[in-house]
């Protein structure tokens, strides 16, 4: 017999888990197609991702910023 294939753990969903972008780094759930992002499967991780993206977008506008020369 075949093996069985991963479902997605969102509540009642019976369909079948994508796989790679249908796995959730900060939850570790299996999701498929309709529930494979954050928002839409009610993550608890959620939270977090926001917080590691402002800081990374953060960083990313500091590095970036111009730097005034004067006297020129």
């Amino acid at each position: 017999m075949a093996p069985q294939k991963p479902r997605c753990t969102f509540k009642e969903c019976k369909t079948a888990a994508q796989r790679i972008v249908g796995d959730c780094g900060f939850c570790d759930g299996h999701f498929c197609a309709k529930h494979r992002l954050l928002e839409d499967h009610k993550c608890s991780g959620l939270e977090d991702c926001k917080k590691e993206s402002h800081e990374r977008n953060a960083a990313q506008l500091e590095a970036e910023r111009t730097q005034v020369i004067r006297g020129v």
